[in-house]
């Protein structure tokens, strides 16, 4: 078997009003778009992927975007003084923190810490 030779990866979250999600998506990551390539499309890069916000029709989904962040106490903290509301932080002892929040069109979003270096939760080799 031959593992795709993929060059990035961008995940698409359709919003109702994208002027207001413009706004909220820079609050929530704290920086403005990185690029705008064109009407309708704005996007954000955030660590190895891209978050694009569209214009459309959002629909319930199974799937959740997750954020791996440095200092999981510290984004909660930011978040809440960018009036984003989240969850409280939830732990399972010595394996990942996290906490859950969505945009204004419902769409869920999961940031998270792991606490740990083992290779069976990180995917990384020792």
């Amino acid at each position: 078997m031959v593992a795709v030779d993929a060059k990035d990866a961008i995940v698409e979250i359709q919003v109702s009003d994208l002027p207001k999600s413009r706004g909220w998506y820079s609050r929530l990551f704290g920086k403005a778009p990185d690029l705008e390539p064109f009407e309708g499309n704005v996007e954000f890069k955030i660590g190895g992927a891209w978050v694009q916000i569209v214009a459309g029709k959002p629909q319930p989904s199974s799937w959740n975007l997750q954020v791996e962040v440095r200092d999981l106490s510290r984004e909660r903290e930011r978040l809440r003084d960018a009036k984003i509301d989240a969850t409280e932080i939830k732990t399972a002892p010595g394996i990942i923190s996290w906490f859950d929040l969505k945009d204004p069109d419902g769409n869920a979003m999961r940031w998270y810490q792991v606490l740990t270096a083992d290779p069976k939760v990180t995917g990384k080799k020792a």
